[in-house]
């Protein structure tokens, strides 16, 4: 049986290099890294926010999560999902699940990636059972949350100071709480930061995560507490005293209610969603939404490179003209076919002689870690696969895929990609997302069709076992 990223290909009628871009791209990213070194070893933000169970999720790696908490997590990513259709219509939305790097800011060792950035505010969405009712309830309850948007907040190349944390409750009708959070003294944060970057290292070269304060979990089912492997209960909580002499919380009634009323204009019971990768590699899904199971990645090199390409994209399109206006975008998120896919707000405007004022198209941004300038001639398939799953979704026929090279002399390639029947694409893709809906009600994974060889990882796929129980059931090539 062909699988999805053959069936796409073959509906792909051509490419062509696009030199000028590609050009443009490069020379904003030569700025960005210039004499920026990369952190031998690196933290993301949430490793921060919680020092202790990142430790004991080192030492103990064993330890896996209990069912319950592993299927409330999901849970929690889906419902991120469902909210991220009500924040691509605010105003002055701008992006969502960008990343950051702290070296553009001079913060070596720490990364992250905000759920999202409307206007120069960026926005963090948490999903609880219960809702705080007012800033004493966040800072007593989940201090985790609050320092987690001040470090954004000093790692963003922006420094915004003016940042929203978004609490939803993970239960129908989704109830909803704003709070407007102002940095107001940014030093202070870089400090607590930098100090748990130290805190952190130096428990890792002694074995000693005592420096880490009390897990953020300890009380609310954590895997290492209930497990006994942690010694959290011989030390004392965090001191969160210096955060909160840097930030002031405030309820922002108004903005609460525009979230309910975009939520109840867009819905807000259907928590199916799904990614292009979860089409492309339909089991994934249901190995992280069904069986409550993470995916194995932890970050790496290409991390780094995907902050840099990232900030650099976004600096072109101003600086080019090429970015969407606010219409622009509405109109962009409008036309999507199907809701159920969750795609990332990608589209800039392809200017040419033939369309002066610009062509909006989507594009994709990877990072090819390749030292064999043979490897990356062409677009990869799974690429062009995974944009024609977006163009389909919004009706377009042309995309762009930019991929970063970075042991290629930081080589930059621009790719313009053209389909012909994007209706049958988007016939796949319609397929594609009702057998995982309904494999997702029936709890039937091996009714999916089999993910990619390659996307196994190396045959440690927490799904190998069941995935290979039956005859013809395991990994395509």
């Amino acid at each position: 049986m062909m699988g999805i990223i053959d069936e796409v290909n073959e509906l792909v009628t051509g490419w062509t290099r696009d030199e000028s871009l590609a050009s443009l791209l490069k020379k904003v990213m030569s700025q960005q890294l210039i004499e920026q070194p990369a952190p031998i070893d690196y933290y993301y933000v949430t490793h921060l926010t919680n020092p202790a169970q990142t430790f004991f999720s080192r030492a103990y790696p064993e330890v896996r999560k209990p069912p319950a908490l592993a299927r409330k997590l999901a849970l929690g990513n889906r419902l991120h999902s469902l909210a991220s259709v009500w924040f691509r219509t605010l105003p002055n939305f701008v992006v969502e699940e960008g990343t950051l790097d702290g070296a553009y800011v001079g913060l070596l060792g720490v990364r992250g990636k905000i759920d999202y950035r409307v206007g120069d505010s960026i926005f963090e969405l948490k999903t609880k059972d219960n809702l705080p009712e007012n800033p004493e309830e966040i800072i007593s309850s989940y201090p985790q949350d609050l320092e987690q948007l001040a470090f954004y907040s000093v790692i963003h190349p922006y420094s915004p100071t003016v940042n929203y944390l978004i609490f939803m409750k993970n239960s129908a009708p989704f109830d909803l709480r704003a709070f407007r959070v102002t940095t107001e003294d940014p030093g202070t944060v870089k400090s607590i930061l930098t100090s748990r970057i130290r805190a952190l290292s130096k428990s890792f070269e002694t074995n000693d995560p005592s420096r880490l304060g009390r897990c953020r979990y300890y009380d609310s089912g954590c895997q290492f507490h209930v497990s006994g492997s942690c010694s959290c209960d011989k030390v004392e909580p965090l001191d969160i005293s210096a955060l909160q002499r840097s930030v002031r919380i405030s309820f922002d009634e108004a903005f609460t209610k525009l979230l309910e009323s975009v939520r109840d204009t867009h819905g807000g019971s259907d928590v199916f969603s799904v990614s292009t990768r979860d089409i492309i590699a339909p089991r994934k899904h249901y190995m992280e939404a069904i069986s409550g199971l993470g995916s194995l990645y932890e970050g790496d090199e290409k991390d780094e490179y995907k902050a840099c390409a990232w900030i650099s994209v976004n600096k072109l399109k101003r600086r080019h003209g090429i970015d969407l206006s606010r219409p622009e975008k509405q109109s962009v998120i409008e036309s999507q076919r199907e809701p159920r896919v969750r795609i990332g707000f990608r589209w800039l405007k392809l200017k040419s002689s033939i369309h002066p004022s610009g062509e909006i198209v989507p594009y994709l941004l990877n990072i090819n870690l390749s030292h064999n300038p043979a490897f990356v001639q062409n677009p990869s398939t799974y690429h062009l696969a995974e944009l024609g799953i977006v163009c389909a979704t919004y009706g377009k026929s042309k995309g762009l895929i930019i991929r970063v090279c970075p042991n290629l002399g930081k080589l930059v390639q621009v790719f313009q990609i053209t389909y012909e029947n994007i209706d049958h694409i988007q016939h796949i893709v319609k397929r594609t997302v009702d057998s995982l809906e309904e494999a997702e009600q029936k709890e039937n994974l091996l009714s999916l069709p089999p993910c990619p060889t390659f996307m196994n990882d190396d045959g440690k796929c927490p799904l190998m076992r069941e995935c290979h129980s039956g005859e013809g059931s395991g990994c395509t090539n």
